[in-house]
């Protein structure tokens, strides 16, 4: 598995082009543990962006796997 680089976040980029940016970079689909963990922010804050973007249609969730739409 190709290892995933960071990119260098500028003031521009908010938390949820991070989680979005992850997600695409990492075949499209995660756990989600391993989302918080990539993203470097808390379980109750990466659960209010996941609810966000679900409620947006952008990704679906399934137990604890995020997926890109």
């Amino acid at each position: 598995m190709a290892r995933m680089t960071r990119p260098r976040y500028g003031p521009s980029q908010t938390i949820r082009d991070r989680v979005l940016w992850i997600l695409a970079n990492s075949g499209g689909r995660m756990e989600r543990s391993r989302l918080r963990r990539c993203a470097g922010i808390k379980l109750a804050d990466l659960n209010l962006i996941l609810s966000e973007l679900a409620r947006e249609g952008r990704i679906s969730i399934t137990g604890e796997v995020v997926s890109l739409i």
